[in-house]
């Protein structure tokens, strides 16, 4: 047993051991390091006219750096470092142990490739594979940590933060610092004894003081202002590849319309294909930082950071230990769907003899073909509108040309809600991310518009290049819609600072906005087109169709099920969520008419509509597919009842939508909130039922790609 002496001794040493780290190239605060960042913050506010004293003074304030939240970052750090002298004994992955179990097996099984003698093409391969690798890494168990209710107890302290600075990096549970530690050793190690088989042992990385070079690279051009409060944007064609500070301060807003935003840390390929980054512009977006309003997590003391989690998830472990007690014991008030729900779960697959799954699969495909086909038609009426309104811009084609984008965008709300297949995110089997090219909300950037309204870029041939976010049916809605002459884009930006902006007449502007709808609208359609190719004759309709029996994508009908199944969770995440919670301003109670869809043509209640439809396509089925739905799939697996049930929670839906004042959902959240909150709620009773009866009955699975921990 250690004497009292040299605990006190090893305590001490670990109290001063954070303050070595600004000596230290490996760590995030080498005091090279965080003099880079603070150069680039003092350049960056100068850029928008802010004094160099005023932005030394903004960059050190008192309000940011002893705030209670700071002050809670430098004690946790503290008692971090003490906690590791108690635990001085515990180990965790090692990255050479991983390796060598790589190479060793690597080795047995596949023997040499014999590349020994090649070591620049050796490094370089290494340096970028475990830059790439553990980019990804980071990315999957981040993510991860927030979709986990169990870890995302442990991950809530970091974003208790209330106020940022590069010292929040270490505002960590020891838990997430562990699961940090190992997914890193496991990754690095991984790609360490690949590269050590493919090029030998005597493997070199390129390195800078020690440290892995492109990482050094990326902290020395700023990381550390990821945790800060200086605005740092690349803009939206950068922020496609890289990872901003700016949107990393996104991810961390208290804002519902910001939340699981922007995971990545370095490379946005991640977010990318996971349909989770956020892009911002040199315009600073107002962000509260923080856990949302009415989520439950630690004060900043540091007893409750480090405890209330492990509380938190032991409430958890408890109440689902007594709920799957209370499922398993004995009682003559089981509900028919708590029986339902036992036979479901205690069946490995979802038994539906003598229903033809092949006959349901070719329905999804011929009323989702069918959608898009007419989505098709409306976006080509579309074209030739805009193309009547940019030769002659006068209030009559204009008024035509909205009335065509309103019988476009109103099926294409049908088909967001049919978001599986080419138009899902990339990551989800055989999507191809086309969604977003028709329609970004809500990721739309009014100053983004707005500058390629000043710069005509809309008239050039690499328009379909152009960030979503500045293309597709939004755009279109803000450029048929909005006549103001004010542009959305700070004083200080270029757009306003050099007069581009003001040097545009009335007049000219009404032409420009006319003949970039125009240039939009061609676009659109020829992403319709795009997808409509995707979906048939031999694309994925065929895919569908031959699940488990020739299809290159679905190895069993079963897992084409889940896939489109998970398109009905599109309720949840865009309906419930961003359609509805955000602007009701849950789980306040301040409503947010700003998170509204449709700010300018004001049709959210329209769109409620038309997602209901193309919920009812997906759960119903269609006349073109003779009306075959999941409901059907239900009824064969011995839950009617189940079935009857999703068509009352449809039927509420819309009775809720029918209730609400007038046909304008910005006016009904004004004057009658508690009449959007009653189709809020109805959609919510929709989905609590397709997250677990309708999953759990049709045995649906998460039909990611390999390497999502979704």
């Amino acid at each position: 047993m250690m004497s009292f002496a040299r605990v006190l001794s090893d305590a001490l040493a670990a109290l001063a051991r954070p303050a070595a780290t600004l000596l230290d190239p490996s760590a995030r605060v080498f005091a090279p390091f965080l003099a880079f960042a603070g150069v680039i913050a003092v350049a960056t506010l100068a850029a928008r006219g802010v004094g160099v004293g005023r932005a030394a003074r903004g960059i050190f304030s008192r309000d940011v750096w002893l705030h209670r939240s700071a002050l809670a970052d430098y004690r946790l750090i503290a008692a971090r470092a003490l906690l590791r002298v108690l635990f001085v004994g515990a180990r965790g992955v090692s990255v050479l142990a991983v390796a060598a179990m790589v190479l060793g097996q690597a080795r047995h099984h596949l023997g040499s490739p014999g590349l020994v003698g090649l070591p620049l093409l050796a490094a370089a391969v290494y340096t970028l594979g475990v830059f790439v690798a553990e980019d990804a890494g980071r990315f999957y168990l981040h993510r991860w940590m927030h979709r986990s209710p169990l870890l995302w107890e442990f991950h809530k302290v970091h974003h208790s933060a209330e106020v940022l600075t590069p010292l929040t990096l270490y505002r960590t549970h020891p838990v997430e610092g562990a699961l940090n530690g190992a997914a890193s050793a496991l990754v690095v190690g991984v790609v360490m004894g690949l590269c050590a088989w493919v090029f030998g042992p005597s493997l070199r990385a390129w390195e800078l003081l020690g440290v892995d070079a492109l990482g050094f690279a990326w902290t020395l051009c700023g990381a550390n202002l990821r945790h800060s409060h200086v605005w740092l944007s690349y803009g939206p064609r950068v922020e496609r590849f890289f990872l901003s500070p700016a949107q990393h301060q996104v991810h961390h807003s208290s804002d519902p319309r910001h939340a699981d935003r922007n995971f990545g840390t370095v490379l946005a390929l991640w977010d990318r294909l996971g349909a989770s980054l956020h892009v911002t512009t040199a315009r600073r977006e107002s962000l509260s930082f923080g856990l949302p309003a009415g989520e439950p997590g630690p004060d900043h003391t540091v007893v409750s950071l480090l405890l209330s989690p492990v509380a938190a998830v032991s409430r958890r472990l408890r109440a689902r230990a007594s709920e799957v007690a209370a499922a398993w014991a004995p009682s003559a008030r089981w509900s028919p769907r708590a029986a339902l729900l036992l036979a479901a779960m205690s069946t490995a697959t979802c038994t539906t003899e003598g229903f033809d799954r092949t006959a349901l699969l070719r329905s999804f495909a011929v009323c989702t073909v069918q959608t898009t086909g007419q989505f098709q038609t409306q976006a080509d009426a579309l074209v030739a509108a805009t193309m009547a309104h940019a030769a002659a811009p006068t209030d009559v084609t204009r008024a035509a040309a909205r009335a065509a984008w309103e019988r476009a965008i109103d099926v294409w709300q049908q088909a967001e809600m049919l978001g599986f297949g080419p138009a899902g995110a990339l990551d989800t089997l055989g999507g191809r991310g086309l969604r977003n090219n028709l329609y970004a909300w809500p990721d739309v950037n009014r100053c983004l518009i707005e500058q390629q309204l000043a710069a005509r870029t809309y008239e050039g041939a690499g328009f379909a290049a152009l960030s979503t976010n500045a293309r597709g049916l939004a755009t279109l809605e803000y450029l048929l819609y909005y006549s103001g002459a004010d542009n959305a884009c700070p004083a200080e930006h270029p757009l306003n600072a050099m007069g581009a902006w003001a040097a545009i007449a009335p007049d000219e502007l009404a032409r420009r906005r006319a003949a970039y709808a125009h240039a939009a609208a061609v676009d659109v359609a020829a992403q319709a087109r795009a997808l409509n190719a995707a979906w048939e004759p031999a694309g994925f309709r065929a895919q569908l169709e031959t699940a488990g029996a020739g299809s290159t994508l679905f190895a069993t009908q079963q897992s084409a099920f889940s896939a489109v199944a998970e398109a009905s969770f599109h309720a949840d995440t865009d309906m419930k969520d961003l359609r509805l919670a955000a602007p009701l301003g849950l789980p306040g109670t301040t409503v947010r008419p700003e998170a509204l869809e449709s700010q300018w043509a004001d049709r959210g209640e329209q769109h409620l509509r038309n997602n209901v439809l193309g919920l009812r396509t997906l759960l119903q089925g269609c006349a073109a597919g003779n009306q075959q739905g999941f409901d059907d799939m239900l009824v064969a697996a011995g839950a009617a009842s189940l079935a009857t049930e999703m068509g009352a929670d449809l039927d509420a839906i819309d009775a809720a939508i029918n209730a609400l004042p007038g046909d304008s959902l910005s006016r009904a959240l004004v004057t009658d909130r508690a009449a959007v909150l009653r189709v809020h709620d109805a959609v919510k009773a929709l989905t609590d039922f397709l997250k677990n009866e309708f999953t759990v009955t049709l045995q649906v699975s998460s039909q990611r790609v390999a390497g999502d921990n979704d």
